[in-house]
């Protein structure tokens, strides 16, 4: 087995030799912190909410300060609750510059690289997130950050920000070859009261409705949430309960609201 993977390793291209090779350093130096237990013994600590498709961020300050990461030492973690059981998914790296330029410190393509300026904690990170993008408050230091999915495979890609497998791992289900977002965004739904709370916070951040109007969504998010919990195991039935849960959120807010909203549909 040794040969044939020397062997195998010959007609690898440079790039792909060093992306395995970062990825199995990732791997290393991370085995021992695969309970958040011993990620705060290590110095990490949570921020932010936990994201449908990409669990909940631990960081490590001083190992984001770091001008250039080590693939051993991600200053990011990502946790999610599997089977009831706390896990690392997967891990972040993050790099401190002064544009929207990818840095040159790690093996990886240069779209894999999204940025981010002000604190994790701020809208802008829950917009950033969920797909909707959010605008730079001008020129300055931001955080250029990159994902890798090491410990759970992630259908688009080791390197893709989000891994919609992972509504499918909390609730110990089968990801299935042909899924699509629409269908995981409403497993992420149904799975329990984080992932409702996640989409009001999400609606509310970026569709700025009145109070009136979120009191209106927040009853629309209730009934989807229920219907979406009686269809776990029916990918197209799922896939029409998110498609039916924006048609009815369109219905009870402002045109400009909904304008804002469509991007998350």
């Amino acid at each position: 087995m040794i040969l044939l993977l020397a062997v195998l390793s010959t007609f690898q291209a440079p790039a792909d030799t060093a992306l395995a090779s970062f990825v199995a350093r990732a791997r290393a130096g991370t085995e021992a912190l695969r309970h958040p237990d011993a990620a705060r013994l290590a110095g990490y600590h949570p921020v932010g909410p936990d994201f449908p498709g990409m669990g909940r961020h631990w960081i490590h300050t001083a190992l984001i300060l770091r001008p250039i990461p080590d693939a051993a030492q991600p200053p990011v973690l990502e946790y999610a609750e599997l089977n009831g059981t706390p896990t690392l998914v997967g891990v972040a790296y993050a790099v401190l510059v002064n544009a929207d330029t990818a840095p040159p410190s790690l093996p990886v393509p240069k779209a894999a690289w999204h940025f981010h300026q002000g604190t994790v904690d701020e809208e802008s990170f829950l917009r950033n997130h969920a797909g909707a993008g959010h605008v730079m408050p001008g020129p300055g230091p931001r955080l250029a950050v990159v994902h890798a999915w090491i410990w759970l495979d992630n259908p688009d890609g080791l390197l893709a920000t989000d891994n919609w497998a992972l509504p499918y791992a909390r609730l110990g289900l089968r990801v299935p070859s042909h899924g699509s977002r629409a269908a995981a965004r409403a497993l992420a739904l149904a799975s329990g009261d984080g992932g409702r709370m996640y989409l009001e916070a999400l609606i509310h951040a970026v569709g700025q409705p009145t109070d009136d109007e979120m009191k209106a969504l927040a009853a629309v998010v209730r009934r989807h949430q229920a219907e979406a919990r009686a269809r776990t195991s029916q990918r197209v039935a799922l896939e029409e309960c998110w498609g039916a849960l924006w048609n009815d959120v369109q219905t009870v807010v402002r045109p400009e609201v909904w304008e804002r909203l469509e991007a998350l549909r």
